[in-house]
């Protein structure tokens, strides 16, 4: 019979409590959710001593801060489903908390052929670095769903990309043209950005990278081409009279050393800002038509205009890419030339030549299965190699 009296008396006592909080609210004007003016009049209340009214005011504003705190939640929630649902489109903005500062642009062009080189060097990338990262994908427009669905099925789902289908000024099964039209194909581009070909993967920070030191007046940062790998390989070394055809009319009175080192087109970073301001992109244009009735480029069997556009417009106006951030000539033969030391330390590693890791035997292929990610649907896959 006391508990029974005792419930009831709460229950009286919580309802003429409330009766009083709404008479208090309603009598000042007051609205759910008002903080700034609870706290005023509890202020005001405390100061005259004024003890009911004082409470009334702070469990106002308890109350205000609960459905304050509910629309922020709410809020969130929806942000986080309205994140989930442009997955599919072809911007991707999902970040990640540990991202900061200024996201590293990292540009890569490839093809159907190429599209499993295009994922795997997406996948070491991102694997390697905490700092935030945009990709710049471009593609023939026929591969770009299976693209995203490769994307948004596996572990590069959170990944910001844009993806552009390819200019028709690109030739056929030559993605790598890709580099010319940069300005057409991504005009949002701006500052400094990596380029990088699909035959690549990163096994260090791209932050270092894209912060490497360039010159003022320089266009970007390259590899020599004259530097350890060559040398390695007992190969000749690259020079201009063998890359540009110097007899060209166009060249004529240009003053290029026929002797001076080439540098390596596929992997740089480079600066939209300055390219935009001496127009680059139209002068790469420019060569590349030019080449059309006379070839811009020499003798060597692996250059083409696009190579030969770049080595022209940018002669001289190249700053160097650190050694261990460009270990390339790994396609060049099948075996191993370096150690399996040397491989590991560096930082990025580059399988130019005709043997591809995903093509057929390839030197340290361990290095790139590491990052290869399988096509949800099967329908890109590396060539099994019996080893």
């Amino acid at each position: 019979m006391v508990h029974t009296k005792l419930k009831v008396c709460v229950v009286v006592a919580g309802i003429g409590w409330c009766v009083l909080l709404v008479y208090v609210m309603s009598s000042l004007k007051w609205h759910p959710g008002d903080i700034t003016n609870s706290h005023r009049h509890s202020s005001q209340a405390s100061q005259v001593d004024n003890v009911p009214l004082a409470r009334a005011a702070k469990s106002h504003v308890l109350l205000g801060e609960l459905i304050e705190a509910a629309k922020i939640n709410s809020g969130n929630q929806s942000k986080v489903k309205t994140v989930h649902n442009t997955l599919p489109i072809i911007s991707s903005n999902v970040s990640s908390a540990q991202n900061s500062g200024k996201a590293v642009n990292i540009v890569i062009s490839g093809d159907a052929e190429t599209l499993v080189g295009v994922t795997t060097a997406m996948n070491s990338i991102v694997s390697n670095t905490k700092s935030s990262v945009h990709f710049y994908i471009t593609l023939p427009k026929i591969v770009i769903p299976d693209f995203r669905k490769w994307v948004l099925q596996t572990v590069l789902h959170r990944v910001n990309y844009t993806v552009r289908p390819h200019v028709p000024q690109i030739p056929k099964k030559k993605p790598h043209f890709a580099k010319i039209y940069l300005k057409s194909i991504f005009p949002e581009l701006d500052g400094r950005f990596i380029y990088l070909d699909t035959d690549v993967i990163i096994q260090g920070d791209v932050r270092e990278l894209i912060d490497v030191a360039i010159k003022s007046s320089h266009l970007g940062a390259f590899a020599d081409d004259c530097q350890l790998g060559s040398k390695r390989f007992n190969l000749a070394k690259p020079r201009y009279s063998t890359h540009i055809n110097l007899q060209h009319h166009k060249l004529k009175g240009v003053k290029i050393k026929p002797k001076a080192c080439t540098f390596n087109t596929d992997v740089f970073v480079g600066d939209m800002t300055a390219w935009k301001a001496s127009n680059i992109s139209n002068l790469l244009m420019d060569w590349v038509n030019s080449s059309k009735s006379d070839p811009i480029y020499g003798l060597e069997p692996e250059v083409n205009e696009a190579e030969a556009a770049i080595l022209i417009v940018m002669y001289n106006r190249v700053s160097p890419l650190p050694q261990p951030w460009h270990v390339g000539d790994l396609g060049v033969t099948p075996g191993a030339r370096y150690s399996k030391e040397f491989i590991k330390k560096a930082k990025l590693l580059h399988w130019n030549g005709h043997f591809k890791p995903w093509s057929r035997r390839a030197a340290f292929m361990e290095s790139w299965i590491k990052y290869y990610i399988p096509d949800p649907d099967k329908k890109y896959k590396p060539v099994k190699i019996n080893t």
